[in-house]
């Protein structure tokens, strides 16, 4: 009688689990950036994996912590993408208010992605920490440059995070649309401390390079997230 190689048969099974979860995934990832996606179900998801429904519960424990995780995979991409026209500013806070226009406008445009980046935002807290590690260093360099009128990067990282939060949970409820971000960038500024011409100026600057960085990503083919 042959022999059973439990730990191949171990491998063999947790590559199938992978597969697997990395298919719903992709399925719930399809349903969420619809056009118009609507209001989201397990059903939903699993059908357009081909799967079963119950296999759903073997990945995860419900919807919400589904969600989670492709807001976090969301965030993550759609922060490495825009980091070329982000670093292209050469004024920290010109940089921070590209990276927040970029940001809002692309999920302004898809409401349910929004609101996947708020869940997982409110869901892991190392989603809050990935949203920040940018952030960090723009504020870093505002504070070496005496800009920044809060008392410590943490605690500006943490207005910054809660406000960009806020607006897209706006965003995501319908409440406000790409109109708002030149207004949400210029608030975010004074926030931390820029008078109010000097916030005008750099969400202005903010906006053209928004817009360029929109039109190279349009002309490459490849969208944004």
């Amino acid at each position: 009688m042959a022999r059973v190689n439990l730990k191949r048969r171990a491998e063999i099974a947790s590559a199938k689990r992978a597969r697997t979860r990395a298919e719903i995934l992709k399925a719930a990832r399809l349903c969420y950036t619809a056009p118009a996606a609507a209001p989201m179900t397990v059903e939903a998801v699993m059908q357009k994996a081909g799967l079963a429904k119950g296999t759903f519960y073997v990945h995860f424990d419900d919807l919400l912590g589904l969600e989670a995780e492709l807001g976090d995979t969301l965030i993550q991409e759609l922060d490495e993408r825009l980091q070329p026209a982000r670093l292209a500013a050469h004024h920290p806070l010109t940089r921070l208010a590209t990276a927040l226009t970029i940001l809002l406008r692309h999920l302004a445009g898809a409401p349910a992605q929004a609101r996947l980046v708020v869940r997982a935002a409110a869901t892991l807290p190392e989603v809050r920490d990935a949203m920040r590690t940018h952030l960090r260093e723009d504020l870093a360099d505002l504070r070496a440059a005496g800009l920044l009128a809060l008392p410590s990067v943490e605690l500006a990282a943490g207005v910054v995070t809660a406000l960009c939060v806020q607006a897209l949970r706006e965003i995501g409820d319908g409440q406000i649309d790409d109109t708002a971000v030149p207004d949400f960038v210029r608030a975010v500024l004074r926030a931390l401390g820029c008078a109010p011409n000097t916030a005008a100026v750099h969400a202005q600057k903010a906006g053209r390079n928004a817009e360029v960085f929109l039109q190279q990503t349009a002309a490459s083919g490849r969208p944004c997230s």
